[in-house]
């Protein structure tokens, strides 16, 4: 596609606004081809893409203005208010279009905005429904389509419903990119399907309500991904398949004091991915003998889990607030694994087949429960105290089988056989109690103290067959922690708030048999509103985490610390006027001990060091300066400055991942008719990375819309 200025494509979009409403597609005019459908099916590189979310800071930007709120209209026995907004958007992109659809992956071409309906009964009562809402955005041309429905009848149910897709793609060239290797060969471009549906009858029915609901979380598309054999690494294409469902039934009733509820759930899961390689492959390693000439793996796997969770809740004579809860899983999984491969092994012999067989299964049984009692001692004293127990046991075990076929090896002909079983049981106490303490309107505060025991004992055997196994015995832990919670809420003055949060202490980690984690979380905001159009709010957020390791008489722990400092300031001169600013800083160092074996075979234990030094401002304005016409703009900017001047020695590792991102964005409105509304709107990205890989591009991204309105007046 011819190169076109982002000026020129902008003023064309703004042509076309008379047509919108007969619109079916936007022109692209890209500095490179966006990429075909199939592309994730080619090898190519691939991150998770997170600094496109990096816009979501501590300090966020103000959005743009909702659209006018339309008055109510009567549809005979409803009140109804509703609104659509449709139109096109056109996308230029100069630079790397696999990053940028990473990062945003949006379309060109016709798409609706958003779309919103409220009914109300007007007091006579409606026949199907009383009331019903719908809100939905984003279908046709958005990586990102959502539809929610709220429907009740209050003598009879109450339903919800929420529904969205979401277009995944990535395929990013930095650091799964070998050398040599131009493209990514770590991508995907799939679908997820996910929804939620509830549906509870009697709704209004204190005594007793029956709740009913469904889940579903799907997820299929191409993707490629990389094997390892025989010293060389292979693109493998994918064919994702995975799906989960979720069905539950329960009730909410009361019984004299008591508030009472049940639930019981099934959930089902499967993993149909097939893993395959359609032509022959060298492999990135092209000084080596190994070739594959066929592969393929598959690995079906089905879980099932049922659950089942009961809890209760009581206030006695107004002082005494009393819950308990029990949940109870009993998870099970089964699977089969099936790997072959024909071609050339790195000692240069041919491989006629080898086979991979894997028939296995795992159960984990889950027990949950915990009471919380809250106390009104005085009516400015109150004493709260959780306590908690969790056990689970998971016990699996599987059978491998491997067949090798190599006609010129001694023997040409090797099988392999082996058992493994594997069991670990946990238990872990935990109790939490905290007192809150009024002084009076201006000073509050609130101090606890937490408390856990632990216990896991871990068994795993391997049997090979025809041999006598091993005697093992269990593997024990135990450790407890401890930690203090404090913090406080003050007014010093009647426009000044100021909060403070305190957590020092240790915590464990569930599966991992190491020292305690030390850590130390601070949490200090202070919000200022001079007048009730003005507001200024501060905050700092600090974590301190170390985990003293030590393997094999070494250490390898890992010190992370933290500091989150944010700003913002809003001003509202009136109804026709808003401004907002913000800047957030996130300052993270990582240190840790790490382990490599070099070509010769020699073992390196060095320290490695990972820096962010991350600066995010934004600047967002709404004018009204007509009845008819309002302006929206907002710029918004990210730079981390990562490890600076520091590099790596071989004495130690330095890592970051230094990049700017920046994105002004400007908006119009105008009021056509009493139920029409032109909007106009242009956003810029400009994405830069501190490596040589190509990933930098520009974005343009017009767009333009009508919204129509039910019911709205001059």
């Amino acid at each position: 596609m011819k190169k076109r200025s982002a000026h020129r494509l902008f003023y064309t979009v703004i042509v076309m606004a008379g047509l919108v409403a007969a619109s079916s597609g936007a022109k692209v005019f890209a500095g490179q081809d966006k990429p075909p459908a199939d592309e994730a099916a080619k090898p190519k590189v691939s991150t998770t893409g997170q600094k496109a979310d990096a816009v979501d800071s501590p300090a966020q930007p103000t959005k743009a203005p909702e659209p006018e709120t339309p008055q109510e209209q009567t549809w005979g026995p409803y009140r109804v208010a509703s609104s659509i907004e449709f139109g096109v958007r056109g996308i230029g992109i100069n630079g790397n279009g696999n990053k940028f659809r990473s990062d945003y992956n949006y379309d060109p071409g016709f798409r609706l905005f958003d779309a919103s309906l409220m009914m109300k009964s007007n007091g006579a009562g409606g026949v199907l429904f009383d009331e019903l809402m719908i809100n939905t955005f984003g279908w046709s041309t958005d990586p990102n389509r959502y539809l929610r429905i709220d429907a009740t009848k209050t003598s009879l149910y109450r339903f919800s419903a929420n529904y969205r897709r979401i277009n995944y793609f990535n395929s990013l060239t930095n650091f799964a990119a070998p050398a040599g290797i131009s493209n990514s060969q770590h991508t995907a471009n799939t679908e997820y399907r996910q929804g939620d549906f509830d549906l509870t009858l009697w709704p209004a029915h204190q005594k007793f309500r029956l709740n009913l609901g469904y889940s579903l979380d799907l997820n299929s598309g191409p993707a490629v991904t990389t094997s390892r054999y025989s010293s060389d690494e292979f693109p493998v294409l994918a064919d994702v398949r995975v799906a989960a469902h979720d069905y539950r039934i329960g009730f909410d009733s009361k019984l004299g004091v008591f508030d009472l509820s049940f639930l019981q759930g099934w959930r089902f899961f499967k993993d149909d991915t097939t893993y395959f390689i359609d032509q022959q492959q060298p492999g990135n390693n092209v000084t080596n003998t190994t070739v594959i000439d066929t592969y393929q793996r598959d690995v079906p796997t089905r879980g099932k889990l049922p659950y089942t969770r009961f809890s209760l809740h009581t206030l006695v004579w107004n002082r005494l607030d009393f819950t308990g809860r029990y949940i109870y899983t009993s998870g099970t999984t089964d699977y089969n694994f099936f790997d072959n491969l024909t071609g050339t092994n790195s000692s240069n012999l041919k491989v006629k087949s080898d086979a991979i067989t894997v028939l296995g299964n795992a159960k984990r049984p889950n027990a949950l429960g915990d009471v919380a009692a809250t106390v009104l001692v005085t009516p400015w004293l109150k004493i709260w105290d959780s306590f908690r127990v969790q056990t689970f046991r998971i016990n699996g075990g599987d059978i491998f089988n491997q067949v090798s076929q190599l006609p010129a090896a001694l023997p040409p002909v090797t099988v392999t056989n082996k058992l493994d079983f594997t069991t670990t049981n946990y238990r872990r106490y935990e109790n939490t109690i905290e007192g809150d303490v009024d002084l009076n309107a201006r000073l509050s505060f609130h101090l606890g103290f937490r408390y856990t025991d632990r216990h896991i004992e871990q068994q795993q055997q391997q049997i090979t067959v025809g041999q006598a196994p091993a005697v093992v015995e269990p593997d024990e832990f135990n450790n407890r922690t401890r930690a203090v919670i404090l913090g406080f809420k003050a007014k010093p003055a009647k426009i000044w708030t100021v909060y403070f949060d305190l957590e020092k202490g240790n915590s464990d980690n569930v599966f991992i048999r190491t020292g305690n984690y030390d850590y130390t979380n601070v949490r200090a905001r202070t919000i200022v509103r001079p007048t009730r159009s003005l507001s200024f709010n501060a905050s700092l957020i600090t974590r301190d985490n170390t985990n003293p390791t030590v393997i094999n008489e070494r250490a390898f722990g890992a010190d992370i610390t933290s500091r989150i400092f944010s700003g913002s300031a809003d001003w509202t001169a009136n109804e026709k006027f808003n401004l907002s600013c913000g800047y957030t800083y996130f300052h993270a160092t990582t240190n840790t001990i790490v382990q490599f074996n070099t070509a010769n075979g020699v073992v390196n234990v060095i320290p490695a060091q990972f820096f962010m030094r991350d600066h995010f401002a934004f600047v967002t304005a709404y004018w009204r300066p007509h009845t008819r016409v309002s302006f929206y703009g907002a710029y918004r900017i990210h730079t981390d400055q990562g490890q600076g001047d520091r590099v790596s020695t071989p004495l130690v590792f330095v890592n970051s991942y230094p990049y700017q991102l920046s994105s002004p964005e400007v908006k119009v409105s105008v009021k056509l008719h009493s139920n029409v509304d032109w909007i106009a709107g242009y956003q810029y990205i400009d994405y830069k990375e501190q490596f040589a890989n190509n990933q930098f591009y520009q974005a343009h991204l017009p767009y333009t819309s009508l919204r129509l309105y039910v019911g709205r007046v001059e």
